[in-house]
């Protein structure tokens, strides 16, 4: 899948170091045809030309045959396709692109926007709010204009990668749709809105006009080279973040050095297992020239190929004091077969991890693994990571316990654009949940688009236990929970469990059902709140998107009587517990089924837990 690195890669090994005066919001990088550019200091539109600087309420114009790319601010690049136009202004915090017409293209780099900051895409009738995404957003005027004469517009927001809230310009106060990875949302007027899957077929499609032709206005040659050496390794980490799928495209030339660790472990030197490995033969690194920008990078701490590896204790580990910075991944392994006795990373006491790499920390590829986790969290210890943690293509998980530990006075923080644990393809099962949080640790991937689980392709995962248990005083914050695209999820327990204290808010939706997939919940509920544990889910509970989605829940939590409907859910509450919901399922229509079997619950809170959705 080339098409968002081809759209997006000409204008980003240069784009950045163009000049802009204070007063601008962006520079043209690209041009392919004819634009034009509306501006009030200007008595009629001008021609617009490569290197220009853009300016605040600076309308472009793009004629037939013509694109036109935009870089604002060094963090987004925007591409206008033909016969359209288009609005920037920015406020504090706030970029807007008020498309008037036409379609455009736009990719947003999150690890260079600043907390809180929001790019805005409006059209008459929605507002897309992006924070580090790859999109698409069209504006098609309705065939015979609209009744008593105003025009009716449909906005089609197609999303490549990342998520984005999607509200209504004239219902400020309405929670606003999400819209994640491969997914379509369309609106016609003021009517309801529609989200669909978005195949790669369909993706491929997308990008079909949003492309320039040959005749491109860009750099002379000596200013290319002037700027390759010194710029090349910021557009490898813009290219990893807005192309991360891509493979087989690498920037050729010396770009494997691009991508070269950015310096030493801090402070300590991390203790790194000794593998015996069978057959005997060295770690094979896949770097030089040509080397994709995605996974496998070719620069892990450990990078295995076609090799067996055993290992008693952890592959990665940090204690005491130590601290690590690594800019490259912990693990890459190709057609290889891994056993860890304990979890492969460790990190413990008041040790602290700061990943800043983009791609995934651990990544595997046809590549068996035995395991007791993913990643222990224990004592004080701090986790900080940019991208995801655990990605897996086409291979078998075996886990002996939870994929995600954390204990005592543990932090994680999370603002990658992929899913935390990703599983691709892959048959996966643990004989413990997904996640595990005790203590008062903490967990906070508000920064990350993606959700913490990520199943597609036919993925499958088996847990024994509870898939989100949380207790004591943990507290979570993340986007979403789980997202399964045309894949399963077999949960034997609860959904989600809080106990204690603990707390957890979503602000997308709890579990996305996408494309064919399944959910099984037995013997457990889809949420258990206990003592004075809190929910808050912005979103659904479950969200289906497309057909032939499935839902299964069956224990026996409602056989001795107690249990009340809200809606479709039986719901147990017990104590002075309390349940409020606000359309807690979407898309119950069609082939998508929910099944609830005699006698169970789909929600259970007991003490003074308190559930609260949509709100």
């Amino acid at each position: 899948m080339l098409w968002p690195l081809l759209m997006l890669w000409p204008a980003l090994g240069w784009a950045q170091t163009a000049q802009q005066s204070a007063r601008g919001v962006g520079v043209v990088t690209t041009l392919a045809g004819r634009a034009t550019v509306a501006r009030a200091a200007l008595t009629e539109p001008q021609p617009l030309r490569f290197k220009d600087d853009v300016f605040i309420r600076d309308r472009i114009a793009t004629a037939e045959k013509s694109i036109v790319r935009v870089l604002l601010g060094g963090k987004a690049l925007v591409t206008v396709r033909e016969l359209s136009s288009l609005t920037i202004t920015e406020e504090a915090g706030r970029s807007t692109v008020d498309l008037r017409s036409g379609k455009i293209a736009m990719g947003v780099v999150r690890q260079r926007m600043r907390p809180g900051e929001v790019i805005e895409i409006r059209t008459p009738n929605a507002i897309a709010a992006i924070r580090g995404t790859v999109l698409v957003v069209e504006l098609i005027p309705e065939s015979g204009g609209g009744s008593g004469g105003t025009q009716r517009y449909t906005t089609k927001v197609h999303v490549l990668h990342g998520l984005v809230e999607v509200s209504d310009p004239n219902n400020p106060g309405a929670p606003p749709s999400q819209v994640g990875t491969l997914e379509s949302w369309s609106r016609t007027g003021s009517d309801p809105s529609s989200l669909t899957p978005l195949p790669p077929a369909a993706a491929e499609g997308v990008f079909a006009d949003l492309r320039s032709a040959p005749q491109i206005a860009e750099g002379p040659r000596e200013f290319m080279a002037s700027v390759t050496a010194r710029e090349q390794a910021k557009a490898v980490a813009v290219a990893e973040f807005l192309a991360p799928d891509v493979t087989g495209a690498g920037g050729g030339g010396d770009s494997g050095g691009a991508a070269a660790p950015s310096g030493t472990p801090g402070n300590a030197t991390a203790t790194v297992a000794t593998a015996p490995v069978s057959p005997d033969v060295s770690t094979v690194a896949s770097g030089g020239a040509g080397r994709s920008s995605g996974p496998p990078t070719g620069l892990a701490r450990y990078s295995y190929n076609g090799q067996t590896v055993a290992v008693g204790g952890s592959l990665y580990s940090l204690a005491g004091g130590q601290a690590d910075t690594p800019a490259v991944p912990i693990l890459e392994a190709t057609r290889s077969a891994l056993s860890a006795g304990q979890s492969l990373i460790d990190v413990s006491d008041a040790a602290t991890l700061a990943s800043t790499g983009s791609t995934p920390l651990l990544y595997l590829d046809r590549s068996p693994l035995s395991a007791a986790g993913a990643l222990t969290l224990d004592g004080s210890a701090r986790f900080t990571i940019a991208g995801s943690l655990f990605q897996d293509l086409s291979g078998s998980v075996d886990l002996r316990s939870d994929v995600l530990s954390l204990s005592g006075a543990t932090s994680l923080v999370g603002s990658g654009t992929g899913a935390l644990v990703d599983l691709v393809g892959s048959s996966a099962a643990t004989a413990g949940g997904l996640l595990s949080i005790g203590g008062s640790a903490v967990l906070d991937l508000l920064s990350a688009s993606a959700p913490l689980l990520s199943l597609t392709q036919n993925a499958a995962l088996t847990t024994q236990r509870t898939l989100v248990d949380l207790s004591g005083a943990a507290a979570v914050r993340l986007a979403q929970v789980t997202v399964l695209t045309a894949s399963s999820l077999s949960i034997r327990g609860h959904g989600v469990s809080l106990s204690g204290s603990a707390s957890l808010r979503v602000t997308g939706d709890l579990f996305r059902i996408v494309g064919g997939s399944t959910l099984t919940v037995t013997n457990g509920a889809l949420l258990s709140l206990s003592g004075a544990s809190a929910l808050n889910v912005s979103g659904a509970l479950i969200n289906f998107v497309g057909n032939n989605n499935t839902l299964s829940i069956s224990n026996s939590l409602c056989s001795n009587g107690g249990c009340t409907m809200i809606g479709v859910l039986p719901v147990l509450v017990t104590g002075g517990g309390s349940i409020s919901l606000s359309n807690p399922i979407l898309n119950l229509t069609g082939t998508n089924t929910l099944t609830i079997a005699p006698g169970s619950a789909a929600i259970t809170v007991s003490g003074s837990s308190q559930v609260r959705q949509g709100q």
